[in-house]
């Protein structure tokens, strides 16, 4: 996913909030001298996200991800914050901070969210691919999968999962004979053997 793909992403998962939210709101809960609907974000809550996603966009980090914790500190039980927290931690170079943020969102998000569950485990897999575990990622990619079999109204993309894991049978395929070469390229250079076809073998 390209950064500016990135950004849209982040905007459009920012505006889904409102809508699900209200769905989900019941009765009313005090916070300080508001009166603020149970589920609905505060609007502490959304003007945090909004500074978050204009630093994202700014490329300013840091600053990004003080925002989203402080969207977090309102409203700790949404899962958008650390959603959002995620991606500007990976925009960081923070793999290991982007995935715990990740994997608390996945935590939080439930059904009546499919759509941003579905961006969850988008990147989530597409981090173990980042990273270079790829049965963990194949994996990844199948719960992906699932998700938008089973849910066709959360604007996922079920070959893009399939795709992905096309691509890693492929690389997990070549990386296992790769292995067989570099052992014995390794046992070639422990055993003396010369490797050079322009010099003499060593004398043993």
């Amino acid at each position: 996913m390209t950064r500016r793909s990135r950004i849209a992403a982040i905007v459009l998962a920012l505006a889904l909030v409102p809508a699900t939210a209200l769905a989900e709101g019941k009765g009313s809960k005090k916070k300080g001298d508001d009166t603020v609907a149970v589920g609905v974000p505060s609007h502490a809550y959304k003007e945090a996200c909004t500074d978050g996603n204009t630093k994202y966009a700014a490329r300013d980090f840091p600053a990004a991800i003080e925002a989203y914790r402080k969207a977090i500190e309102h409203d700790p039980k949404n899962p958008l914050g650390f959603y959002l927290l995620g991606e500007a931690q990976l925009a960081g170079g923070n793999l290991t901070e982007a995935e715990a943020s990740w994997n608390r969102a996945s935590l939080e998000a439930s059904e009546k969210e499919p759509a941003l569950r579905a961006k969850i485990l988008f990147v989530l897999a597409d981090l173990k691919e980042r990273q270079k575990k790829w049965e963990e990622a194949r994996a990844a990619w199948q719960v992906y999968l699932d998700w938008a079999s089973k849910y066709s109204n959360a604007g996922a993309f079920p070959g893009s999962a399939q795709s992905r894991q096309q691509v890693i049978d492929t690389v997990m395929k070549l990386d296992k004979a790769y292995a067989v070469v570099r052992q014995r390229i390794a046992d070639t250079k422990g055993g003396g053997v010369f490797t050079d076809m322009n010099k003499p073998a060593p004398p043993r």
